[in-house]
């Protein structure tokens, strides 16, 4: 915001609001807009340092349900070298575990790509949402013959 003052003898004087700094500074290249660092994905935190998808990588174990319910589940999560993408392996169908390409889509939300999974005929899509130490997977199965089953599972850290 802008304010022109005239002093005395017709002598103007343009007078600018200091903009809030970020302090600490942002990091990634984030902007700092009204005091606070507007993070890009994958990055969060005051100045911009943490990847997001750290909250993500790990051991986690839990249930699953795909029309049945089947418990004692485990799934791997890590990071790719690509910003944005990170690995989830385990048993998407049956027991088979299935190495599935996920994408962070927002700081606490994964979505899970069209897929089809290896040695069958199914496609799998879906999301994964992080909640201090759950894991909440929503995934849909898709046949060949256009038949679909929708799954959930609910995963805790280890």
């Amino acid at each position: 915001m802008r304010w022109r003052v005239l002093l005395g003898l017709g002598v103007w004087v343009a007078c600018e609001r200091p903009r809030p700094a970020c302090n600490p500074p942002c990091h990634q290249g984030a902007p700092c807009v009204a005091g606070a660092c507007q993070c890009p994905l994958p990055y969060e935190g005051i100045a911009c340092e943490t990847d997001a998808r750290d909250k993500f990588v790990g051991t986690w174990e839990g249930r699953r349900d795909c029309g049945s319910t089947q418990g004692g589940l485990r799934y791997f999560v890590w990071k790719d070298s690509l910003p944005l993408r990170v690995w989830i392996a385990g048993p998407f169908w049956q027991a088979a575990t299935e190495t599935l390409e996920a994408r962070l889509w927002e700081s606490t939300r994964l979505q899970i790509p069209l897929q089809i999974l290896r040695d069958t005929a199914l496609s799998v899509e879906g999301q994964a949402v992080q909640r201090w130490d759950s894991l909440f997977l929503s995934f849909s199965l898709q046949g060949g013959t256009g038949s679909t089953l929708a799954c959930s599972g609910q995963l805790k850290r280890r």
